[in-house]
């Protein structure tokens, strides 16, 4: 658990919130109001008032989905509590809320990380995820239970997890962006996918795809070169028809390092220069 989320769990406590939160009873509580506006050019915005710790949220009211606006809503709670976040122009743009990757700022990031912790506390959270047993069916009743998105829940799950597991965001067929967990260190080659043999790709195509995990090869979403440092790959893939995206939980067998060690050893036997002696060299006519 980082500052961030430590912070939104001290702020939970606090309240003595033991559920799903009512946003707009914490925002009463801190001095904010939440007002629903039209707008073209962001989906959350805060106006800090100039001679008191008070404020207005100002969310796009042209937001569709119900568990966006309410992730917006914790995102921009989060800058109004974050310390560091005291003096910053807070327009949230659609591409900023409710995404990980490295391509928005640090304190976009950190404002997603709070919601995720108030929206989805981790104390009431882990135990209905069944951390040790991955299912995107799972993920679904707790988002049902918590009014929050698909991804937003999943990527929760992926955040509180010991398995090797990975959340895939992609867009008119091209990968955005990937959150691994912590036992995951596998980088994914996001320019190549998603390949064309994966589910996810299947769905772009308007093809059927499972909805459950289904096993694939491993280099569907993984470089051949670290192919074999995984046994099993599964894949579940869920099109996203609003945001023409496609959200992909992949869960990893690992191979035991050991394994991994030989594999490399025997790798290094072969470049070894020192084999290729004078009697294994080729011998002139």
């Amino acid at each position: 658990m980082n500052a961030v989320e430590r912070l939104a769990e001290l702020f939970l406590d606090r309240l003595g919130v033991n559920g799903p939160p009512d946003l707009f009873a914490i925002a009463t509580k801190i001095g904010l109001r939440i007002k629903e506006v039209e707008a073209d050019g962001f989906d959350g915005t805060l106006v800090r008032a100039l001679d008191a710790p008070k404020g207005i949220i100002a969310i796009n009211s042209r937001i569709r989905e119900h568990t966006r606006k309410r992730f917006a809503i914790g995102h921009e709670i989060g800058h109004y509590l974050i310390p560091h976040h005291q003096h910053l122009e807070n327009v949230c743009r659609p591409n900023t809320i409710e995404r990980w990757h490295s391509g928005i700022s640090q304190t976009e990031r950190e404002a997603n990380e709070f919601s995720a912790e108030l929206l989805l506390p981790r104390k009431i959270v882990a135990p209905l995820f069944g951390l040790n047993d991955p299912s995107l069916e799972r993920i679904r009743k707790v988002a049902a239970e918590f009014s929050t998105s698909l991804t937003a829940t999943a990527y929760r799950f992926v955040e509180l997890t010991d398995k090797p597991c990975c959340l895939v965001w992609s867009e008119r067929n091209r990968t955005r962006w990937y959150v691994p967990s912590a036992t995951f260190r596998i980088p994914l080659p996001v320019s190549e996918l998603p390949s064309p043999h994966s589910m996810a790709a299947k769905l772009f195509a308007g093809q059927h795809a499972p909805d459950q995990f289904v096993e694939i090869p491993q280099e569907t979403w993984l470089n051949r070169w670290d192919a074999h440092r995984v046994r099993r790959v599964l894949e579940h893939s869920v099109a996203l028809s609003s945001y023409e995206a496609v959200l992909s939980f992949l869960e990893f067998e690992l191979e035991d390092e050991k394994h991994e060690d030989d594999e490399r050893s025997e790798l290094l036997e072969e470049l070894d220069p020192n084999r290729y002696h004078s009697a294994t060299r080729r011998k002139p006519t």
